[in-house]
C-alpha cells in the first residue's frame, strides 16, 4: 500500500510516514501543494493524507484539482480546521474522511487502513484495449502487465479513447474533453500526446489517425 502524506510541519510528517510505516504502508512525503500535485500527476497511490493549511496551493483547492481530473483515489483530512463547516466543506469536495488535529496516530492508521480496504472492495474496474489496462484513478497504465507512467494528460487522451474503442473519436471532442477554464488544449498539444502514447503502449493495440476525421483506437488484428 502506497500513500503520500501532504503536511507542511515536517515533524508531524515524519510522525506519521513512520508510524504508516510500521503498519505496513509504503510512504513519501511533501511539504507543498504545488509538489504534492506534480508528484499526484507522475506517480500513483493508494491513499492520500492532506492537510489543509497548505503553503504554494491550499489543501481544498489541490483536491478540486485532483477530483476534476476523476482521480479518485482516497484522501484523508488532517486538518486543524475542526470547525463544522471546514469539515462538511472537505467531504463536499470529495474527500473520504476528515481528521481534526491533535490525533492520535493509532487512529490515522485505522482510518488509513479502512479507507483502502473499503477503495478496493468497492473501486470502479480497469478500462482495457487488448494488451491495454488503465487502472481507475491510477497515473499507471500497464501493457501486457508491465507498468508504464503517463503525465495526466496523456492518460487523460487515453481513458477516453479506450471508452470509446472501435469508434472513431474527433481531435475537437478530445479538445473538449481535455480543456478547462484554466487550460486550453491546442490542436497539436493533441498530436503530441497521441505520438507519446503511440510510444508508450508499444504492441498490442492500434491507435489509427483517420485523416481529417480523428483517432480510431482498437485492438491490433492478428
Amino acid at each position: 500500500m502506497k500513500a503520500l502524506v501532504i503536511e507542511d510541519n515536517p515533524n508531524l510528517a515524519t510522525s506519521i510516514a513512520t508510524f504508516l510505516g510500521e503498519t505496513g504502508f509504503q510512504v513519501e512525503t511533501c511539504g507543498d501543494g504545488r509538489s504534492a500535485e506534480h508528484l499526484l500527476q507522475t506517480l500513483s497511490f493508494d491513499l492520500i493524507l492532506l492537510d489543509l493549511g497548505l503553503p504554494e496551493l491550499d489543501g481544498i483547492h489541490l483536491l478540486r484539482r485532483l477530483r476534476s481530473r476523476n482521480d479518485r483515489t482516497p484522501v484523508l483530512i488532517i486538518s486543524a480546521r475542526d470547525a463544522l463547516d471546514q469539515r462538511v466543506l472537505g467531504l463536499e469536495e470529495g474527500a473520504d474522511d476528515y481528521l481534526a488535529k491533535p490525533f492520535s496516530l493509532v487512529e490515522v492508521a485505522a482510518r488509513a487502513k479502512a479507507l483502502v480496504r473499503r477503495a478496493k472492495q468497492f473501486g470502479e474496474n480497469s478500462l482495457q484495449c487488448g494488451d491495454i489496462e488503465l487502472p481507475s484513478g491510477s497515473p499507471v497504465a500497464l501493457v501486457a502487465g508491465k507498468p508504464v507512467t503517463l503525465h495526466r494528460r496523456e492518460r487523460e487522451v487515453l481513458e477516453y479513447l479506450l471508452i470509446n474503442q472501435g469508434r472513431l473519436v474527433s481531435k475537437a471532442q478530445l479538445i473538449d474533453r481535455l480543456s478547462d477554464l484554466d487550460d486550453t488544449v491546442s490542436p497539436s498539444a493533441i498530436e503530441t500526446y497521441i505520438s507519446r502514447l503511440r510510444k508508450k503502449l508499444g504492441d498490442g493495440i492500434q491507435l489509427r489517425t483517420v485523416r481529417g476525421l480523428g483517432y480510431l483506437l482498437d485492438t491490433k488484428s492478428n
